[in-house]
């Protein structure tokens, strides 16, 4: 009896040492908005510097002249930009009808963001993509895995962006030629092209670029119905982190879909989605992450 306890013993502490470490896939929000402005060099850069952040979490919109810039809106938002007149809904600053030197010379960080009081006021201007690869280079600093949206919509087509096959085509061209000017950093490897436009993935699923997929989601649908109208399995589902349950979290796991949700800003919800299983945490608060238990 007591080499049977011996031994079961022995077998739950064999069982316990090799088990795998859990990996969360944490996400810095627009590199790290709490805390500096969003999707600015600076932001990016101090996201880079909490260990626990494996991934910069990015938007991409287009100017004038064809580059991929980092932003949110496809337009200067007043809120955190200094813009002289923002009655048209941001038209007259809308990127897509400026070129990159025009827009390079707006600041956008130096406002602040009223919604994040511990966001220190930064001056920055908006980047282009690869002048984040560029930087990450140059400052010698680790390369992380990328989460890159296309900011798509239909009724933006040819106002505040390309439409979708041109803007996939964009961003192959770009992540292709980065991919040969860093080969230190196997980008098409650990980059992950996400959006809420169901088009534009299917646009970047056309295409030989070895990249995941991500669907975003805002929609009290299930999965299931948003995958059905998109036509193929994503790689990374990500929806809002209210939407998230067990069941969802079951549904994806058993089809190998992670589930990363968006945007958990408060330590107590974040712990309680681990707990529930998820994949990753996508936060504007990176220096939170230290004090997630899993």
């Amino acid at each position: 009896m007591k080499h049977s306890i011996l031994v079961l013993c022995s077998a739950v502490l064999l069982i316990n040492c090799t088990r795998p470490k859990r990996t969360l896939d944490l996400q810095g929000h627009r590199g790290a908005r709490g805390l500096y402005p969003e999707n600015s060099i600076v932001g990016f850069t101090a996201a880079l510097e909490f260990p626990e952040v494996r991934t910069l979490e990015l938007d991409l919109c287009v100017t004038k002249d064809d580059q991929l810039i980092i932003s949110h809106e496809p337009w200067f938002n007043e809120i955190i930009c200094e813009v002289a007149d923002s009655t048209h809904e941001g038209f007259e600053y809308c990127l897509y009808k400026m070129t990159y030197d025009s827009i390079a010379q707006f600041d956008f960080g130096a406002k602040g963001h009223p919604d994040f009081p511990n966001q220190q006021p930064t001056s920055a201007h908006k980047p282009l993509l690869n002048e984040l690869f560029t930087t990450i280079k140059r400052e010698g600093l680790r390369w992380p895995h990328f989460n890159i949206e296309i900011k798509s919509h239909l009724k933006g087509d040819n106002i505040y962006h390309p439409r979708p096959n041109k803007f996939a085509a964009l961003v192959v061209s770009e992540l292709s030629a980065a991919n040969v000017q860093y080969p230190e950093a196997d980008l098409l490897n650990h980059i992950t092209v996400q959006s809420f436009d169901p088009r534009v993935l299917r646009e970047m699923r056309k295409t030989t670029l070895p990249v995941k997929l991500a669907l975003l989601s805002e929609e009290e649908i299930s999965p299931a119905e948003q995958m059905d109208e998109l036509g193929f399995p994503v790689d990374t589902y990500s929806p809002n982190y209210e939407q998230v349950t067990p069941e969802l979290i079951a549904w994806c796991h058993f089809r190998r879909i992670s589930v990363i949700p968006w945007t958990v800003n408060n330590l107590e919800q974040m712990q309680a989605l681990v707990d529930m299983g998820v994949d990753g945490i996508i936060s504007d608060y990176p220096n939170l992450f230290a004090e997630l238990i899993y």
